[in-house]
């Protein structure tokens, strides 16, 4: 299976539900590189298996610097647990 039909295939699971396609995109995206390639893009973006909210964050979550790929790129970091570290301390002690 190429990343195109992978995509595919997301799209068809995750359809409807954002953060399971969200998840499905930080799979293949990432800060600096993408497994999808700019004809594999073009493709999933005229293809009619995508919904419209799915083509739309597609295109921008592919693009570096927007809103959406940084959220993307996100989901790839491990979480920051510092606070929820000093709040289990508080209540641990008090």
């Amino acid at each position: 299976m190429n990343w195109y039909d992978y995509m595919i295939t997301a799209s068809e699971q995750s359809r409807f539900n954002a953060s399971h396609w969200f998840r499905y995109l930080r799979k293949v995206i990432f800060e600096d590189y993408s497994y999808l390639t700019e004809e594999d893009v073009k493709k999933l973006l005229g293809s009619k298996e995508l919904t419209d909210f799915q083509k739309v964050s597609l295109k921008y979550a592919i693009q570096e610097y927007t809103p959406t790929h940084e959220y993307v790129i996100s989901l790839n970091k491990p979480a920051k647990l510092a606070n929820v570290q000093k709040m289990m301390e508080k209540y641990r002690h008090g």
